[in-house]
């Protein structure tokens, strides 16, 4: 082993993040799996191309990740999530995705996303204070 110094930073650079990105890659290469993720992101917008509601992700290993899923304050309640979550859905289906997993908070959309088909698997206590952090998956049709 090569003798280094330790740091601790706030705002480390991006080429120090992707190193270390780099070296969980390889390991789990060694193991036979190749991370590889395809992003996916699906947007519903104004007539002037402006984001009222948008949902992030990717899909890899035969799963659909969402990672962000927001509607603008003034569009709530309007279906859009449910769009949204429909079309990201749809086009995982469509990459050989078979599973779908998120996680999200007792104050956000657990509830949103049980009414669509999702189950709790897993909850974190007290992250933030008095919350829980929520995992949830759903088996793609």
């Amino acid at each position: 082993m090569t003798e280094g110094a330790l740091t601790l930073e706030t705002n480390a650079n991006h080429s120090d993040i992707a190193a270390i990105s780099q070296f969980l890659n390889d390991y789990n290469a060694d193991q036979g799996l190749v991370y590889n993720p395809v992003p996916l992101s699906v947007f519903i917008r104004d007539q002037n191309g402006v984001v009222l509601a948008g949902l992030t992700g990717s899909t890899h290993w035969g799963w659909l990740r969402i990672k962000l899923l927001a509607v603008g304050k003034a569009n709530r309640r309007a279906g859009l999530g449910g769009q949204l979550l429909a079309a990201a859905e749809k086009e995982a289906i469509e990459r050989g995705c078979k599973f779908a997993f998120v996680d999200t908070f007792t104050f956000q959309a657990a509830p949103f996303y049980e009414k669509n088909g999702y189950e709790r698997f897993a909850e974190l206590d007290d992250y933030p204070a008095g919350e829980k952090r929520i995992f949830l998956r759903k088996k793609l049709q």
